[in-house]
């Protein structure tokens, strides 16, 4: 018989108890029954069925990366990711500006603190909106697509926003805005993540973060510059977002492949990777409470106004400088095992620089310790998302992360004033201490269960 007869008939045998035969090619139909045991080898011998409480316990979620070969999950470049951190620096700028400068304009248009407030939040209403529409947008289009669509519809909005009063019009336009930022930002963080080799994931996600870090610490410092008043905020605005195209047109070559895969349900994913989540939670609502309280708090320790907002820079500092070293101990160390530590040293640095508050080094050493590991809690979770995921599985778990963020973001501050009202104004230490110190308690509840079901951390 020729090659091709005995490849069939050995698969039909193996593949079946009678011995069904499988066309090896359309048109091909084979018959039939062949009797169990002619012709069979000890390598073709079919293995029997296991009992079914003895079968393999299928994991609580799977992931594409266990599917799809290593060309498919990770074929970009690294000029391609750089680029990308490159375009997302101009829109951490471009957002870092445009929200001092939107607010001193409806400050001065006669705006309450309450409709500011509100005019603000709509970004963060966007994310929650948009957010489970974002994973099947990426599988269908790809990054790349979505996140030109993104940039081109985020300029054009600045025109509308100059040319128009902020009481009604604002509401809508800067709602679509947050959406188009969201959407940009949830495909370059599946860029970076998925794109990245497992042995430099980490640090790569931390320079990625510590860009966006970066560009919104950096944006009001712009406003010294170009003053709030006239159509040169509303240009340099534009301006920025325009020239993130430059590096996304020089990330040439493929994107990350985005396959369709199921996307994980809420309670599912959360018992995948359930001390990241509660580390990004935990990041929404400490970064928003001290950009926020910080400055108030050291007005009320008797600093002067340009002395208290000083305080946030330094976190923001620390944030942007301690990335690297955070993300080279991500690839040399288990992951969580940083946020334990992260959580940690976070923790002890709130409690600590209150007693310290008068001395100012040991203040700036502790606040710039605070940044870091705020920030690390961020990106050290988002490069464990680029462990277990990828494809379409990685963009709902980043999309999810995302709108736990801007949840966080929401609640925290309110909290925070909450705590600050009750124990002034030390509520706010002590509660940046106790929620830095969730991430360790998590970890090993989370270890100790695990432990007991045989499952790695």
């Amino acid at each position: 018989p020729r090659p091709s007869d005995r490849r069939a008939h050995h698969q039909g045998l193996f593949e079946g108890r009678l011995g069904r035969a499988v066309a090896t090619q359309p048109g091909q139909a084979r018959l039939a029954r062949l009797p169990a045991d002619r012709g069979r080898t000890h390598r073709a011998r079919a293995r029997p069925r296991r009992h079914r409480k003895h079968q393999r316990r299928r994991a609580p979620l799977t992931t594409d990366s266990a599917t799809l070969p290593e060309t498919e999950t990770r074929p970009t470049t690294l000029r391609a990711i750089i680029c990308v951190i490159i375009a997302v620096t101009f829109f951490g700028l471009a957002y870092g500006y445009s929200l001092p400068v939107l607010s001193l304009i409806m400050e001065r248009e006669g705006l309450s603190s309450t409709l500011i407030g509100l005019n603000t939040a709509t970004s963060s209403a966007a994310v929650l909106v948009f957010g489970p529409f974002v994973p099947r947008l990426l599988v269908r289009f790809g990054l790349r697509i979505p996140i030109f669509v993104s940039i081109i519809v985020s300029t054009a909005l600045i025109v509308p926003i100059a040319f128009t009063e902020p009481l009604y019009a604002w509401f809508p336009l800067r709602f679509v805005l947050g959406g188009a930022i969201f959407i940009a930002l949830i495909a370059t963080d599946i860029w970076v993540t998925q794109g990245a080799s497992a042995k430099t994931r980490g640090r790569l996600v931390a320079i990625y973060g510590a860009a966006v870090a970066g560009g919104v610490a950096a944006g009001p410092l712009l406003v010294s510059f170009t003053g709030a008043e006239g159509y040169a905020p509303f240009w340099t605005a534009g301006g920025l977002l325009a020239f993130s195209t430059i590096p996304m047109l020089l990330a040439f070559g493929p994107s990350p492949h985005m396959s369709r895969s199921a996307r994980p349900p809420l309670l599912r994913f959360i018992s995948v990777v359930p001390v990241a989540t509660v580390a990004v939670i935990i990041f929404g609502v400490m970064d928003a409470s001290i950009l926020a309280l910080l400055p108030i708090y050291g007005v009320r320790e008797g600093m002067t106004d340009e002395a208290s907002v000083k305080l946030v820079s330094i976190v923001l500092g620390g944030s942007v400088v301690l990335q690297l070293p955070i993300g080279y101990l991500a690839d040399r160390f288990p992951k969580q095992a940083v946020l334990f530590g992260l959580g940690l040293i976070g923790a002890a640095a709130a409690a600590i620089y209150p007693a310290v508050f008068h001395t100012i080094p040991a203040l700036f050493i502790c606040l710039f310790v605070l940044g870091g590991c705020v920030t690390g809690l961020y990106v050290v979770s988002l490069a464990i998302l680029g462990d277990r995921f990828s494809g379409g599985a990685l963009a709902a778990a980043v999309t999810l992360f995302t709108m736990m963020l801007s949840a966080g973001t929401t609640t925290g501050p309110v909290l925070s004033g909450i705590a600050m009202q009750a124990y002034d104004p030390h509520g706010l230490p002590a509660t940046i201490s106790g929620a830095m110190l969730m991430v360790p308690i998590v970890g090993l509840v989370t270890w100790m269960v695990w432990l007991g079901r045989g499952r790695k951390l």
